[in-house]
């Protein structure tokens, strides 16, 4: 059975990078480019409606994780990628679902889990997290 063609969108990447970056992954996996945006200011109103499978995003110099996980928040079901500007970096964005077996779990340890995950901590049960990965410097 062949696999549906990953629905992207690109954004504030140059077209001579996301040609390469295209060309590259096509080999491999088939991309159905829905859309391409040079304006991130786009990204609330439009990215939702989308709702990509895979956003290719190209980083500003010196800009944190924190496009990513904004990315994943608006899409939080897309696996994101980010480029830097020279294209030597590249980062991998998504929001991991782990769950973990709370086994002979007493009433004291159901409710430590219960009010961990409603402060918001991070937990050894902690249902969700985001994670970045480098895939070149790490």
């Amino acid at each position: 059975m062949l696999e549906a063609p990953l629905r992207t969108v690109t954004v504030a990447i140059a077209p001579l990078l996301a040609d390469i970056i295209e060309q590259l992954v096509q080999r491999h996996v088939a991309l159905d480019i829905v859309a391409r945006f040079d304006d991130r200011g786009v990204l609330e109103a439009k990215l939702p409606g989308i709702a990509p499978d895979l956003v290719l995003i190209g980083l500003r110099s010196n800009e944190s994780d924190w496009i990513g996980h904004h990315v994943l928040k608006l899409v939080p079901m897309a696996r994101v990628i980010g480029f830097s500007s020279d294209a030597r970096d590249v980062y991998l964005y998504e929001l991991c679902v782990d769950r973990t077996a709370l086994i002979d779990v007493s009433a004291l340890r159901l409710i430590e889990a219960i009010r961990g995950t409603a402060a918001g901590k991070v937990l050894d049960i902690a249902p969700t997290r985001f994670r970045s990965r480098s895939f070149f410097n790490s």
